[in-house]
């Protein structure tokens, strides 16, 4: 066989396999991710301090999408804006 080709093939058979071990370790960081995620989930809801009642009530609503989450950034960021041009409206 020409050996041109078998080092091609070769170089193939290699990348196919570092793409599988690639692929194998992104789905453990996703994995990792997720658990990571969950935990934080976990430790806000209960720094509530919430009887079992309301956080029952708490996750019925979340998972109906009764209840909306604001980023505080968002929050913040729109609260300045407000500010800024009710200063401008002033001047």
């Amino acid at each position: 066989m020409n050996r041109k080709l078998c080092r091609l093939l070769d170089e193939i058979q290699k990348t196919e396999e570092k793409i599988a071990e690639y692929q194998e370790y992104l789905k453990e960081l996703n994995m990792r991710r997720k658990q990571m995620e969950d935990a934080e989930i976990i430790k806000s809801i209960r720094s509530m301090k919430l009887n079992s009642r309301e956080m029952l009530s708490l996750l019925e609503n979340i998972k109906n999408g009764a209840l909306a989450f604001q980023d505080a950034d968002m929050e913040e960021k729109a609260a300045l804006e407000k500010e800024k041009m009710e200063n401008e409206s002033r001047n």
